[in-house]
């Protein structure tokens, strides 16, 4: 049986999104993937292979989709530090505005299921790596700009903003308080600003 149009694989998709993210991987059937993408059982392991084919096509294009929304800030963006501090911000915003607390998929997904599967495993990492290397880039940008300190090691500061990406992710899925998620933003996000001080400081000696 030949696969789906594009068109209907990505609204398959976006469904079948909505199931993981809500029901977990090991919460969620075949059955229940059949009721939401509107696809009979065999339509389904024709296009996808099985229930973890779905779900890695699930995870590959939500990584691709958060990729594209920090790659399209950081270019409309004049300055690379605020349009990093607005992409921190509005991930609070969209995880603690969420009515249904679904929380971060990929995070989900990491804690669940990826230390059981290397293929899982393997697609959470390239989108870490992929949101890694977009803040690799602006911090240089930023360097050249004059915000930051030149001697700042981007790829290493890109890693720590990751890290702390998604640790804030992981302490929202606790309903924390708007004002204590702020908090640990500005905290990680006092790095940068005092690399940019430093930078200022060393153009006025």
């Amino acid at each position: 049986m030949p696969r789906p149009p594009s068109f209907e694989r990505a609204e398959v998709i976006e469904r079948a999104t909505e199931v993981f993210w809500q029901r977990g991987y090991r919460g969620t059937s075949v059955s229940d993937l059949v009721q939401a993408t509107g696809l009979k059982p065999g339509s389904l392991y024709a296009a996808f292979g099985s229930k973890k084919g779905v779900f890695l096509e699930v995870l590959r294009a939500y990584q691709t989709d958060s990729a594209e929304r920090l790659r399209e800030s950081l270019r409309e963006a004049d300055s690379p530090l605020e349009a990093i501090r607005g992409f921190f911000l509005a991930l609070v915003d969209e995880t603690l505005d969420d009515p249904r607390h679904r929380g971060c998929l990929m995070v989900n997904a990491m804690l669940e299921y990826s230390q059981h599967d290397p293929d899982v495993q393997g697609e959470l990492v390239g989108g870490l790596r992929r949101i890694e290397s977009l803040f690799g880039r602006a911090l240089r940008r930023a360097s050249a700009n004059g915000e930051l300190d030149p001697r700042l090691d981007a790829d290493a500061t890109a890693a720590f903003l990751v890290n702390n990406l998604w640790g804030i992710r992981v302490i929202c899925r606790g309903r924390p308080s708007r004002e204590a998620v702020e908090g640990i933003v500005r905290t990680v996000l006092a790095a940068l600003a005092a690399s940019a001080d430093q930078r200022g400081s060393m153009r006025r000696m």
